[in-house]
């Protein structure tokens, strides 16, 4: 039980990445192919992580700059970056904010995404 204890007092990620896991009734296991996002702060969302197939060519600027389209359209809101990625299917557990912050959140989403494949491809290459 010390274990569990020591873990509850690490600080909630701001995104936390992952799979979507589903089970049938025979009890097979699967997931989804597409990446999903939990952003933990306000406002709170979960959206799939979309990888575009025409990536541009990598560039010297490694900010990330990207766009919120059909903003006044929850339903069909995505964002997209010319870096190749996209969120989308956005699910808002809190009031959607004003489209500047949801930008600059998602901003910082793709940049700690690239960020952690970074991560990982260097811990693949490493083995």
């Amino acid at each position: 039980m010390d274990e569990i204890d020591d873990l509850s007092d690490l600080p909630m990620p701001r995104f936390i990445w992952g799979f979507a896991v589903i089970a049938d009734k025979a009890g097979n296991v699967s997931h989804d192919e597409f990446e999903y996002l939990t952003h933990t702060r306000s406002p709170r969302f979960t959206c799939r992580v979309v990888e575009l197939e025409d990536m541009p060519a990598e560039g010297d600027d490694t900010a990330i700059d990207g766009r919120v389209v059909h903003y006044d359209e929850p339903e069909r809101l995505f964002y997209i970056t010319d870096a190749g990625m996209a969120l989308v299917n956005f699910q808002l557990f809190d009031k959607l904010p004003e489209k500047g912050k949801l930008k600059n959140i998602c901003d910082e989403a793709i940049a700690n995404w690239m960020l952690r494949r970074e991560f990982l491809d260097d811990e693949e290459d490493e083995d």
